[in-house]
């Protein structure tokens, strides 16, 4: 793999003046190593460029040539954009442009919201990133808002709150401009949340649509609650999904169900752990597909989902692949749900296989009881994950 993120950096020659985006910018962005316009280089997150002056060989000769402080003592998990020679940078306090070349700063945006936020934000005091379309750059807050500054300037255009902290929302995903719609998730889980996603018109802010991850009373899916537990059952969007142009989809994973403790919801507990394939003007779900029934253990469904086109069985498929948390590695047909392969990536004992026809894990006989009575038992993956949001993990 390339130092892909340096490259780009390195070689953004271009005068910093930074011009508007179109919807054509972003579905070719992974064409155009030159800038990085979408978290994950491209709406395919594949992360990769395929840029040759940084290689294995050469890497080695590296050298700094100019260094930029954050002054951000808490920590830095955004993924920087980079757009005509400028560099666009997060964290939870500020956001800031500086030039690829020289590292001076162009623009900062500082961020203010209540100091008693810090109390309820899961996890980690932090942003992790923006997006780029039409001549505005998107983010979220601690505080639940969603702004748009102008990338020339760093001037607010507009700000629209979605939640309040004090009901254990906070915002720290880098949003999702597609189709013209600029799509955030929320955190919160561990603060007994109803997740959600949220599409918001990118010249306004105003909110287009809300579609929650945890089924209302006597909507589909509430049946897998027992009781009220559905009214917080978690099921957070803290990482950015990907979307296909063609199919006009964005596959968004979602988070663990609330509380841990799985005795007091028994079921499937949807939506959580899942992958969504929700439509962006309407905010409708297409299909979904779910890696972990009422999941004791933490296994988060929010990892990024890749999209490719695959031969699989000697015929086409168009598809999303996931590392999961849970130790599994999915890949599933995007335009039906329809799961083609799950094989572990490491060491799993808490599901004996994922059963091929009806998508569901098989649980373990360790998880039965855990699922039944409780009990104290070591469970692979640990509650790391097989794969966490930003890093693998072996064990």
């Amino acid at each position: 793999m390339k130092l892909s993120l340096v490259a780009a950096f390195l070689s953004a020659a271009l005068p910093v003046v930074s011009l508007a985006q179109t919807a054509e910018d972003l579905v070719n962005d992974e064409k155009t190593p030159d800038d990085v316009l979408t978290y994950g280089m491209g709406y395919a997150q594949h992360r990769y460029s395929p840029l040759t002056q940084i290689d294995r060989d050469t890497v080695k000769r590296l050298v700094p040539a100019w260094s930029y402080s954050m002054s951000d003592n808490r920590g830095l998990e955004a993924q920087a954009l980079v757009k005509d020679g400028a560099i666009y940078l997060t964290d939870h306090e500020k956001t800031v442009a500086v030039d690829a070349l020289t590292g001076k700063e162009i623009w900062k945006a500082m961020i203010e919201y209540p100091p008693e936020t810090t109390r309820v934000v899961c996890c980690g005091i932090v942003n992790r990133g923006g997006a780029l379309f039409d001549g505005k750059f998107y983010r979220t807050t601690l505080d639940a808002h969603v702004i748009a500054l102008d990338i020339k300037t760093g001037l607010e255009v507009w700000r629209t709150k979605s939640s309040d902290p004090k009901d254990g929302y906070s915002m720290t995903v880098a949003p999702l401009a597609a189709n013209g719609v600029i799509i955030a998730g929320v955190s919160g889980a561990e603060y007994g949340v109803r997740g959600y996603l949220e599409g918001y018109e990118a010249q306004t802010g105003k909110q287009l649509w809300r579609t929650y991850t945890i089924p209302g009373p006597g909507e589909k899916g509430s049946d897998t609650w027992p009781g009220d537990s559905a009214s917080h059952g978690g099921g957070s969007t803290w990482v950015t999904g990907s979307y296909d142009p063609e199919l006009d989809l964005v596959f968004w994973g979602t988070g663990n169900p609330a509380p841990w403790n799985p005795l007091n919801r028994k079921g499937d507990n949807l939506y959580t752990n899942s992958v969504l394939a929700i439509r962006p003007k309407t905010g409708e779900v297409a299909w979904y597909y779910q890696m972990s029934p009422n999941d004791p253990f933490d296994y988060d469904g929010v990892n990024e989902w890749i999209i490719a086109d695959l031969a699989i069985g000697g015929s086409p498929h168009k598809v999303i692949m996931q590392a999961n948390r849970n130790g599994f590695l999915y890949v599933i047909d995007r335009t039906t749900g329809k799961v083609l392969a799950a094989n572990p990536f490491v060491k799993v004992t808490w599901a004996d296989r994922i059963d091929p026809t009806t998508g569901r894990p098989v649980w373990s006989e360790d998880t039965k009881r855990i699922l039944e009575n409780g009990g104290k038992v070591r469970i692979y993956p640990s509650v790391s994950g097989g794969k966490n949001w930003a890093r693998c993990r072996s064990t």
